[in-house]
C-alpha cells in the first residue's frame, strides 16, 4: 500500500483518536508529525515538479555573479536561487537540499501548530490535502514560503510588529512572487470581522466583471503583460472549488458567531486568524475565473483554516459537532481528489495501473527503483537543457 495513502490514514484515524482520547493527544500528534516529517525527508523523485527544480538546481551556479541577473530578469525568484547557490557551494546534491527543505518547513509548522492550533493533530490533517500534497511534495518554492508566514511571520500579524512582518513577508516572496499578497494583512488587522465577510460578496461581483470580455481587453490594452492575459483570457473556472470555499466560508462563520453568542465575544487571536482566512476567500472570489491563480493567492491564507476551526472547538455542543463532523468529511474529499490529482498530473504514472492506495514511494535509500517508473536521467537532462536555454545570461559551471 502506499506510503501517502498510509499517511493520509493515519492522520484521519489521528485527528480521530484526538477528538475521542484527548489523554493521549501529545502521543498521537508526535507519532503523525514523524511520519509526515520522514515522508516528505526521504522521498526521492515525487512530487508534479520534483525533477523540475532538480534540474532548476543543477542550472544555479555555485558562484554570485551579481552582474548575471541575480538580483533581477530571471525565473525564479532571488531568494530561492540564492538558497540553491549557498547549497551549491558546498557541494549538497538536490536529494539532501530537498531533505533539508522538507526539515527546516515541518519545524516552521510545528512551531505554527504549537502556537495556534489547540488541536494539532487535527491541523496536520487538516492540511494534508492543502499544503503537504500540493505544496511541501510538489511546489517547493510556495511551500517554504508559506510554512515561513505560519512560523515566523504570523507571529509578528498577531503582535503588530509591521517593520519586523513587512521585511519577513519580503523574504517570503522572495522564494515565490505570491507572498507579496500577505502584505495587504497591516491593513486587514484594523478592520472588523463584518467587514471582511461583506469584501467577499463585493470581490465576488470584482470577479464577474473580470469576466465581461470588454473589460478584459481594456485591462489587457492598459497592462499588456504575460501574466495577466493568462489570469484574464487562459483560466478555467473550477465549479467544485468555489463551491468548496463559499460553504467552508460559511460554516466557519455560523460558527463563529454561534461561539460569539454562547460565549459573550471570541478572543482576539481567533479574530485576527478569521480576517485573514477571510481574505484568502476574497483573493478567490476575486480571480475565481482562473481557478490556478485563484487557488495559488487563496491557499496561502486558507493554510490558517485549521487554527480558526480548531480555537472555535474548544466547548462541544451540538454546532460545533456538526461542523467538526463536516471539515472533516470535507478533507477526506480534498485528500482523495489531491491524490488522484497527483496521479493525474504525474505524467509518468499510468491510472489504469496506479490508485491512490498504490502511488508509488521511493526514498533516498532507494533511487534506483525511480528507474521502474520513468528514466529519470534523460529526463532530467532534458528539463536542464531547457532551463539553460531559458537563462542563458547566466555563468553556468561546467
Amino acid at each position: 500500500m502506499s506510503l501517502y495513502f498510509l499517511l493520509f490514514l493515519l492522520l484521519a484515524v489521528g485527528a480521530l483518536a484526538e477528538w475521542f482520547l484527548p489523554h493521549y493527544e501529545k502521543q498521537i500528534y508526535v507519532v503523525c508529525l514523524a511520519a509526515m516529517t520522514a515522508c516528505v525527508c526521504l522521498r526521492y523523485g515525487q512530487g508534479v515538479d520534483y525533477i523540475t527544480y532538480h534540474a532548476l538546481y543543477e542550472t544555479i551556479p555555485p558562484v554570485i555573479d551579481l552582474s548575471k541577473g541575480y538580483i533581477c530578469g530571471f525565473y525564479p525568484e532571488i531568494g530561492w536561487r540564492l538558497l540553491c547557490a549557498l547549497f551549491k557551494v558546498l557541494r549538497v546534491p538536490f536529494w539532501v537540499f530537498s531533505m533539508f527543505l522538507g526539515g527546516a518547513e515541518m519545524a516552521l509548522l510545528h512551531r505554527f501548530l504549537k502556537k495556534y492550533v489547540p488541536a494539532k493533530t487535527a491541523g496536520l490533517f487538516l492540511m494534508y490535502p492543502v499544503l503537504f500534497l500540493s505544496y511541501l511534495l510538489s511546489g517547493m518554492r510556495q511551500g517554504l514560503a508559506m510554512c515561513i508566514f505560519l512560523g515566523l511571520l504570523l507571529p509578528l500579524y498577531m503582535e503588530k510588529k509591521w517593520g519586523a512582518y513587512v521585511v519577513g513577508v519580503l523574504l517570503a516572496a522572495s522564494f515565490h512572487r505570491v507572498g507579496y499578497a500577505w502584505l495587504i494583512l497591516p491593513v486587514i488587522y484594523y478592520l472588523p470581522v463584518w467587514f471582511m465577510a461583506a469584501a467577499v460578496g463585493g470581490a465576488f461581483l470584482g470577479g464577474c466583471l473580470l469576466q465581461i470580455s470588454v473589460f478584459q481587453e481594456m485591462l489587457l490594452a492598459r497592462f499588456p503583460s504575460y501574466h495577466l492575459r493568462q489570469f484574464l483570457q487562459g483560466g478555467e473556472l473550477s465549479l467544485f472549488a468555489v463551491g468548496e470555499r463559499v460553504i467552508s466560508m460559511g460554516i466557519l462563520l455560523i460558527l463563529y458567531g454561534w461561539v460569539a453568542k454562547r460565549d459573550g465575544d471570541v478572543s482576539g487571536t481567533e479574530k485576527l486568524l478569521l480576517k485573514a482566512y477571510l481574505c484568502g476567500t476574497c483573493f478567490y472570489m476575486l480571480m475565481y475565473g482562473s481557478s490556478y491563480y485563484a487557488s495559488r493567492y487563496c491557499v496561502i491564507f486558507k493554510v490558517l483554516e485549521c487554527a480558526v476551526l480548531t480555537c472555535l472547538f474548544v466547548d462541544r455542543d451540538k454546532i460545533v459537532k456538526a461542523s467538526a463532523a463536516f471539515f472533516f468529511c470535507l478533507t477526506l474529499l480534498l485528500s482523495i481528489k489531491n491524490l488522484n490529482a497527483v496521479i493525474q498530473q504525474t505524467y509518468y504514472y499510468d491510472p489504469d495501473i496506479i490508485k491512490i492506495w498504490n502511488i508509488p514511494y521511493v526514498s533516498v535509500f532507494q533511487k534506483d527503483a525511480i528507474l521502474q517508473y520513468y528514466p529519470y536521467e534523460e529526463r532530467l537532462k532534458e528539463i536542464y537543457d531547457n532551463n539553460i536555454e531559458d537563462q542563458q545570461l547566466w555563468v553556468i559551471e561546467g
